[in-house]
């Protein structure tokens, strides 16, 4: 009795080291995660409808402003967002090339490039929550070097410290599960606490993808926060090489 104890002690450890074994071998790596959301999330050219709302105090939501707004992208280093919305801003536009970023005012002619210690800062003449950094292009494994922090059965979290110049000094992504697709983000700069929140959700089928339509930022410190309404999308159509040129601000 005692052997065929014995033996079926040793069956049961077996089989606990081999399954912990195919778990440690079928275990993803933050790099190997992140790096599919952006392949998941990654398109040749794209266009957006946008609504962006910005509310000086998230608690007051009669106290807003509205701002309509058209986004170019392709690939992942180059987007260009243009206001049509409201009328004293039709034409602004904001033009993202990697780590390069351009402002262009319609109702001067003027166009400015932002410098690194400005990127903390919100789009000049409309203000919100997202800063210019916010909006610039470039996916996530090559802005953030990523490390697993938490995980359940639905998400991910992972802890991002930045490969080059931020205003952050870290992020916490979280990432759902099913969808592949990040829901939410918090940014430190420095402190103990997170200055900002990044919430992801109202995911819709636009054009034949699964994405968010409704990006809420808030900033925690200020008690303020913008939102950006997806209405509409199209995925890879055929785009100007001149929309994603800064020469064309002063043509």
């Amino acid at each position: 009795m005692t052997d065929i104890k014995q033996i079926s002690s040793i069956r049961t450890a077996a089989v606990l080291v081999f399954c912990l074994s195919a778990l440690t071998a079928g275990a993803q790596t933050a790099e190997e995660i992140i790096r599919e959301v952006d392949e998941r999330n990654r398109t040749d050219t794209s266009v957006m409808n946008l609504i962006m709302d910005v509310y000086p105090d998230s608690r007051d939501e009669r106290d807003s402003r509205r701002f309509v707004i058209t986004g170019y992208g392709r690939g992942e280093s180059e987007s260009t967002m243009v206001f049509t919305e409201p009328r004293s801003l039709n034409g602004l536009s904001l033009l993202s090339l990697g780590d390069d970023q351009w402002i262009y005012f319609p109702s001067t002619g003027r166009v400015r490039k932002i410098a690194g210690r400005s990127k903390d800062e919100s789009v000049q003449g409309v203000g919100g929550d997202f800063s210019y950094e916010d909006l610039s292009a470039g996916d996530w494994l090559e802005k953030y070097e990523f490390a697993i922090i938490d995980e359940n059965r639905r998400t991910w979290t992972l802890s991002g410290n930045p490969r080059k110049d931020s205003s952050y000094s870290r992020i916490e992504v979280t990432i759902d599960k099913r969808r592949w697709q990040v829901i939410r983000v918090l940014y430190w700069q420095n402190g103990q606490a997170p200055v900002k929140e990044l919430i992801m959700d109202d995911f819709r089928n636009l054009d034949g993808r699964e994405v968010a339509s409704v990006t809420t930022m808030m900033n925690l410190e200020k008690g303020s926060k913008t939102i950006i309404t997806t209405t509409d999308a199209e995925w890879n159509p055929p785009l100007n090489d001149a929309r994603f040129s800064p020469h064309r601000f002063w043509k």
